[in-house]
């Protein structure tokens, strides 16, 4: 694996600094797109073990609204 590792920074830097950069930007945008779709997959675990997976839109808007009411009474007790 660090033969691969080493060969790949050769060619890297064998690259204009411009080539660099894109390179740089297309690896943060494909972690940042594998982060979202293993978030995405550990919320719909979590949502198929709730039986929620299924949830229309708007009753999940609902039970959002009942939360953030909740939420804002206890944050307006004294």
């Amino acid at each position: 694996m660090s033969l691969i590792i080493d060969e790949l920074a050769e060619k890297i830097a064998t690259l204009d600094p411009a080539e660099q950069e894109l390179l740089l930007e297309k690896v943060a945008e494909l972690n940042f797109q594998r982060g979202l779709e293993a978030l995405s997959k550990k919320y719909r675990e979590r949502l198929a073990k709730q039986g929620k997976l299924d949830q229309k839109a708007n009753e999940i808007m609902t039970e959002l609204e009942q939360v953030r009411e909740e939420i804002a009474a206890n944050d307006y007790r004294v």
